[in-house]
C-alpha cells in the first residue's frame, strides 16, 4: 500500500502539489481562527453554590443550610469531590467533577438539586460565573483625583460594570473595595416608646408605602390610556414622610421615629494599591472555555471608551493585572524558541547535506507540517498555547525528510556521471519509506501515554500530544507524497556534489571502531551492564516532583493574621505589608484585599489579605537575581514582621489549587474528625510537626480558631408569660441590629437598598443591647433581657467540610528540595509527632501530592501498554519477534543520557521531563528502525555475509543518524536554554531530549549492531545456518 500510494503521488506531482497549495491557505487561515493562551486551563470542571444568610453564625449556616445542600448535591452526576465553607452569613459549596464532564451539564443538574431543597426564609442558593478558576484575565481600579470613594462606586456599579458585562467572553465582572451605597433610616428606641410605634409597624408601614400599582387600560373616545399608580419611594423626603401611625389624631411619621440618611453597606473589605489605603477594583472573568484573546480584546475597546466618553474626564480606569501581557511574553517565547530551533535545523541540514538545494527540500516538511497542524487544531478546539506550540520539535518533523532526501543524494553521490530516472528515484524512496512509516508511527506512539492523563496533567499536556501527534502525520504525509518529486526535479542530472571530509574522515573511524567491537561479547556486555548501573545511579538519586515552577511573571500573597482582628485593624496591617514590599525594586505595583467583597460571596474573613505583586521585566532586575531569590527575600522580609503569616504563590495557580485541593497552597494535610475542638489539637500537632522538615514553607492551620460570640438565647418559659414569639426576637436582632434591608429605592436605573437599622450606641454593647425593647401582646414594653440571655462565648468562625465530613486543613509550600524527598520525610515526621484516634480522626495529604501519585499511578498501567502498541508496530517493520525486542530492550539505556542532563542542570524527574523521555524514545526508535532495516537489506538484497552487513549497514546509516538525532536536538536546544516566561514547563522536557539523544546516538551507533550481530549470529547457530562468521 505505502509503495503504491508512493508511486502514485510521484506520477501526478502536479496535482500533489496544488494539493499542498491548498493545505497551506487552508492552514494558514486555521492558524487565524485559533484561540491564542498563555497557559492551558488545566482546572477542573466546577460549580459554587452560594447561599448568603444574613445573620446566621457559621454552626446555623452549616446547619441549615449547607448540609441539606450537600445531601442533595451529593449524587450529582460525575462528582468526583465535594467541598463545602460555612461561615457568618454564607454557606459556599463546591462541586469539582469528573474528566469530561460538561460545563453546562453539571451546573444544569446541581440547579435541579438546589430547588428541591427546602431552607430557612430568605436563603436562596445561586451558582456562581461559569468561570474557570484561572478566568481571571483583568484586573483594574478606579481612580480619581477629586473623587470620593462613595462616587467611584456609584461609577463602578451603574457605568462601568455594565459595559464591561456587555464584552463577548466575559462571564461577569466583581467588585471589590469601594463603599456599596443605601438608603438608611436609624430608628431610635426611645422614640419608638414615646410614640408607641413598633419596629414591626415601621418596616410595614416603609414597605406598604413603597410600591406602584397598575389599573388595566381606560378608553377614552378613540385613545387609550394605561392607569399607573405611582407609589415608589424615591427621596430621603418621601422616607421622612411615610405616615407610621398617629398619636392623639397627630401623624407619627418616619422622620419623627429617626434619622433618614445617605449611608454606605457596612464594609467587608478594602482595597489598598500602593501608597493609596482605600480604593475600589473590578475583576473581569472569561467565560469557560471562551477565546481569551477575544475577550482581552474586547475588554481593551471596553476601556478605550469608558476612558474617553463614558466616565467623567477626572475618572480613569487604570488596568494593573492585564493576561493579555502574560500571553504576549509566551507567545514571544514560544516564537523566540520555534524560529531559532527551525534556523539551527536548516544550518544542521546544509552542513550534513552538503547541498543547500536539498536542505530548503526538507526545511520545506517544517512550514507544512505545522499548517497541517493548525487545520487539525482547529477542528478539534485546540488553542495556540505554550504547550501546544512550544514543545514541537521541528528536528523530530524533519526526520522522515532527512532520511528519504539523504538516500536519494547518496544515490546522486554514488551515480554522478548520469541522469537519475523517475524509476531510482521510486526506487531509493522505497527503500527507505517502510522504516520511515513504522519509525513515525512509533513516535507519534509514544505520545499517546499524554493522551491517557488524567485532571491537571492531561489538560496540561494533552493539547500537546495531539498538536505534536498532528504535525507529525503531516511531516509523514510530505515526506511521502510531497518530498520525492521535489528531490528527483532537484537531483536528477549529473551535477558535482560537495563532499563533507568531517563526515568522510568521522565514517572511516567510525568503521574502524564498529570492525573492534562488533562480535566482542564480553566488551558488549561490560558496556551494557556499565550503562544499566549508570541508569540505577541516576534514576535512583534524582528528585521527583508533579510539575516544574510555571512562571507568571508575578506573585499572589495569601496572608493570615490574628484571628478575631477588626478590618479597620486589618486594613492598617496591609498598608504595612504594601509599604514592606514596595521596598524591592524589582516590585512593581502591590495591591490588597482584606476580608471579603462587599456582595459576601468571598469566604474570607477580616483577619485574611489576599495580594497581588506585579514584578518588574527580569531584564531591568539586578544582576544574580531571580525570582526565587526575591521570594527568599520578601519571606525574610515579611519573617521580620511580627503577626503575618505569608504564603507566596502565583494568580492562576492558586486559584487552580483552591479549587482542586480546597487551599491556596501545594501540599494540604487535612485532619477529618467530628469533634473539631480535638481536631484542631491534631492539626496545631501536624504544624508543629511540620516545621521540622527540611523544605517546609508557608505552614499554616487553614481554618481560625473559634472567635467569641454574643449569644441572644430565646428564654421560652419567660417568653410566654409575656405572649413574645422568638419570631418578634429574631426580627429585633435582624432588623434593629443587624439592619437587614426592608425594600428597594429606584432612581433611574440604579437601585439601591433601604435599611432600618438603630444607631451604633444602641448594638456596640451587650447592656445595650439587652436594654432593647419589646411589645407585648398586651401593648406593654419590656427588654430584651427579660426574655433572652445574653452571653458571650466561643463559637466556630469557619467550619470546612469535605464529602460531608468535616476537617481542618494544614497547608504548606515545599521550597529547595523536590516534593517526593520531602513527602517521605514528612509523612515519616508525622507518623513519629501526631498523635491521633484513627477510628474518630484521619490525616489524609492533598495538593500536589494527589497529582502526583495520580499521575504516577497511570503512568505504571499507560506506559508498558504503549510499549506493547510500539512492539506491534516494530513487529510489522521487521517481521520477526527478536528485532522488535532488540529495539525496545535497547532504547532505555538512552535515558541515561536524559538523567545526567537532568542532574547536571538541578533539575528534577516530573511530568514535563517524563514527556521529554517519551519524545526521546521515539527518536530513538526511529534511528534503531533506520539501522536495522538498511542491515537487513543488505543481507536479504545484496547477499552480504552478517558482519558485512552489519558494517556496511551501521556505516551507510551513520549520517541519516547523526542528522535525524543532531536536528532532533538542536531544534529543541533553545527551549532548553529558554528564560523567557512560560519556558519553565518546556525547559525539562527540552533538556531531557538534547542530553538523552547525545546517549541515545552512542547507543544506536556503537552497541545497536554489536547487539543485532550477536543475537542474529546466534539464532542463525541454533539454526544450523552456515553462515560465516568471524
Amino acid at each position: 500500500m505505502i509503495e503504491s500510494i508512493i508511486t502514485t503521488c510521484f506520477q501526478r506531482r502536479g496535482i500533489v502539489w496544488l494539493v499542498f497549495v491548498l493545505i497551506a491557505l487552508y492552514g494558514t487561515w486555521s492558524w487565524t481562527q485559533l484561540p491564542v493562551e498563555a497557559y492551558p486551563d488545566i482546572a477542573d470542571v466546577t460549580s459554587q453554590v452560594v447561599t448568603q444568610v444574613p445573620g446566621l453564625g457559621a454552626e446555623e449556616v452549616e446547619q441549615q443550610i449547607t448540609v441539606p445542600l450537600e445531601r442533595a448535591l451529593m449524587g450529582t452526576p460525575g462528582l468526583h469531590v465535594l467541598r463545602s465553607r460555612s461561615l457568618f452569613a454564607l454557606s459556599l459549596i463546591t462541586l469539582v467533577f469528573d474528566d469530561g464532564t460538561e460545563g453546562y451539564f453539571a451546573r444544569q443538574r446541581v440547579l435541579e438539586r438546589i430547588q428541591a431543597v427546602t431552607l430557612p426564609y430568605g436563603a436562596i442558593p445561586g451558582l456562581d460565573p461559569y468561570t474557570s478558576p484561572t478566568g481571571e484575565i483583568y484586573r483594574y481600579t478606579l481612580e480619581s483625583k477629586t473623587r470620593s470613594l462613595r462616587e467611584l462606586s456609584d461609577l463602578q456599579f451603574w457605568t462601568v460594570i455594565p459595559r464591561l458585562q456587555k464584552v463577548p467572553g466575559v462571564a461577569d465582572v466583581t467588585n471589590f473595595g469601594g463603599l456599596t451605597t443605601q438608603f438608611s433610616l436609624a430608628l431610635e428606641p426611645d422614640r419608638l416608646t414615646r410614640y408607641g410605634v413598633s419596629l414591626q409597624q415601621v418596616r410595614s408601614a416603609i414597605t406598604s408605602n413603597n410600591a406602584d400599582g397598575g389599573g388595566s387600560v381606560m378608553d377614552r373616545g378613540e385613545q387609550s390610556y394605561v392607569i399607573r399608580g405611582i407609589g415608589l419611594l424615591h427621596s430621603l423626603q418621601d422616607i421622612g414622610n411615610v405616615v407610621v401611625s398617629s398619636s392623639n389624631g397627630v401623624p407619627v411619621l418616619v422622620k419623627d421615629l429617626g434619622e433618614v440618611r445617605y449611608d454606605n453597606v457596612e464594609r467587608r473589605g478594602i482595597l489598598g494599591k500602593d501608597s493609596n489605603p482605600d480604593t475600589i477594583e473590578g475583576i473581569a472573568l472569561l467565560l469557560k472555555d471562551s477565546n481569551p484573546s477575544v475577550a482581552l480584546q474586547g475588554i481593551h475597546s471596553a476601556v478605550e471608551e469608558l476612558n474617553n466618553s463614558a466616565l467623567p474626564k477626572d475618572v480613569k480606569v487604570v488596568p494593573y493585572l492585564d493576561r493579555t501581557a502574560l500571553i504576549d511574553a509566551t507567545l514571544h517565547t514560544v516564537s523566540a524558541t520555534l524560529t531559532e530551533g527551525m534556523l539551527l535545523v536548516c544550518v544542521v541540514l546544509l552542513i550534513f547535506l552538503g547541498s543547500p538545494r536539498a536542505a530548503a527540500i526538507v526545511s520545506l516538511t517544517i512550514p507544512l507540517s505545522l499548517l497541517i497542524a493548525f487545520i487539525f487544531m482547529h477542528h478539534l478546539k485546540i488553542p495556540a498555547n505554550l504547550l501546544s506550540l512550544g514543545a514541537i520539535d521541528f528536528g523530530i518533523l524533519v526526520d522522515g525528510a532527512v532520511v528519504l532526501v539523504e538516500n536519494v543524494l547518496r544515490l546522486r553521490e554514488e551515480n554522478s556521471q548520469r541522469a537519475l530516472t523517475a524509476r531510482d528515484a521510486i526506487d531509493a524512496t522505497l527503500q527507505v519509506a517502510r522504516p520511515i512509516f513504522f519509525g513515525m508511527a512509533v513516535i507519534g506512539c509514544a505520545y499517546l501515554p499524554l493522551l491517557a492523563f488524567e485532571r491537571i496533567e492531561y489538560k496540561l499536556f494533552s493539547p500537546m500530544a495531539y498538536a505534536v501527534g498532528a504535525a507529525l502525520i503531516g511531516a509523514l504525509l510530505v515526506a511521502l507524497t510531497l518530498i520525492p518529486g521535489l528531490a528527483w526535479l532537484a537531483f536528477r542530472t549529473p551535477r558535482k556534489m560537495l563532499h563533507n571530509r568531517v563526515l568522510e574522515t568521522l565514517g572511516q573511524r567510525y568503521r574502524a571502531v564498529l570492525e573492534r567491537s562488533v562480535g566482542r561479547r564480553g566488551w558488549l556486555l561490560a558496556c551494557a551492564a556499565l550503562a544499566l548501573c549508570v541508569l540505577a545511579v541516576l534514576g535512583g538519586s534524582i528528585g521527583r516532583d508533579f510539575l516544574p515552577y510555571i512562571d507568571e511573571g508575578s506573585l499572589w500573597l495569601q496572608v493570615q493574621m490574628p484571628p478575631g482582628i477588626t478590618l479597620d485593624k486589618a486594613a492598617t496591617m496591609a498598608n504595612a505589608l504594601r509599604k514592606a514590599t514596595l521596598e524591592f525594586p524589582e516590585v512593581s505595583y502591590v495591591v490588597t484585599q482584606t476580608g471579603r467583597n462587599d456582595d459576601g460571596t468571598d469566604y474570607w474573613t477580616p483577619s485574611h489579605i489576599e495580594a497581588s505583586v506585579g514584578l518588574r521585566p527580569y531584564r531591568e532586575w539586578p544582576a544574580g537575581m531571580d525570582k526565587q531569590a526575591l521570594i527568599a527575600a520578601l519571606g525574610a522580609r515579611y519573617a521580620r514582621m511580627p503577626g503575618y503569616t505569608v504564603s507566596m504563590m502565583q494568580p492562576m495557580i492558586d486559584g487552580v489549587q483552591d479549587k482542586l485541593s480546597g487551599a491556596h497552597s501545594d501540599l494540604t494535610v487535612k485532619v477529618f474528625g467530628d469533634d473539631l475542638q480535638q481536631v484542631r489539637g491534631v492539626a496545631d500537632q501536624v504544624a508543629s510537626a511540620l516545621h521540622k522538615v527540611p523544605g517546609a514553607a508557608d505552614i499554616a492551620v487553614d481554618v481560625e480558631p473559634p472567635l467569641p460570640n454574643l449569644q441572644v438565647r430565646f428564654d421560652r418559659e419567660a417568653a410566654a408569660r409575656y405572649g413574645i414569639n422568638a419570631a418578634d426576637v429574631s426580627d429585633l436582632i435582624s432588623t434593629g441590629i443587624g439592619g437587614s434591608p426592608i425594600g428597594q429605592m429606584y432612581l433611574g436605573e440604579k437601585s439601591y437598598d433601604l435599611t432600618v437599622r438603630f444607631p451604633q450606641r444602641y448594638r456596640n454593647d451587650p447592656q445595650a443591647i439587652g436594654a432593647l425593647r419589646l411589645r407585648t401582646a398586651a401593648g406593654a414594653e419590656i427588654p430584651l433581657s427579660a426574655v433572652a440571655s445574653i452571653t458571650t462565648t466561643s463559637g466556630q468562625s469557619v467550619i470546612v467540610r469535605e464529602m460531608g465530613r468535616r476537617n481542618i486543613i494544614v497547608r504548606l509550600n515545599v521550597r529547595g528540595r523536590d516534593l517526593s524527598s520531602f513527602l517521605s520525610d514528612a509523612q515519616a515526621t508525622l507518623a513519629r509527632h501526631v498523635h491521633l484516634d484513627p477510628q474518630h480522626m484521619q490525616l489524609v495529604w492533598g495538593g500536589q501530592f494527589e497529582n502526583l501519585q495520580r499521575a504516577q499511578a497511570r503512568l505504571l498501567v499507560v506506559l508498558p501498554t504503549t510499549l506493547c502498541i510500539m512492539f506491534v508496530l516494530l513487529f510489522g517493520a521487521f517481521g520477526n519477534l527478536r528485532q522488535p525486542t532488540l529495539v525496545l530492550a535497547a532504547v532505555p539505556l538512552a535515558m541515561i543520557g536524559g538523567l545526567a542532563a537532568l542532574h547536571l542542570r538541578g533539575m528534577t524527574l516530573n511530568v514535563s521531563s517524563a514527556v521529554g523521555f517519551i519524545a526521546l524514545f521515539g527518536v530513538a526508535v526511529l534511528n534503531a528502525v533506520l539501522m536495522l532495516a538498511q542491515i537487513n537489506r543488505l543481507r536479504q538484497d545484496v547477499g552480504m555475509s552478517l558482519r558485512e552487513a552489519v558494517v556496511a549497514g551501521a556505516v551507510s546509516r551513520m549520517r541519516p543518524v547523526l542528522m535525524t538525532a543532531t536536528v532532533a536536538a538542536l531544534g529543541l536546544a533553545p527551549a532548553m536554554l529558554a528564560t523567557g516566561l512560560g519556558s519553565d514547563v518546556q525547559r525539562p522536557l527540552a533538556t531531557v531530549v538534547v542530553g538523552g539523544l547525545v546517549t541515545a546516538t552512542i547507543l544506536t551507533l556503537v552497541l545497536l549492531p554489536s547487539l543485532y550481530y550477536l543475537m542474529e549470529a546466534f539464532v542463525a547457530t541454533r539454526q544450523g545456518r552456515q553462515e560465516t562468521t568471524p
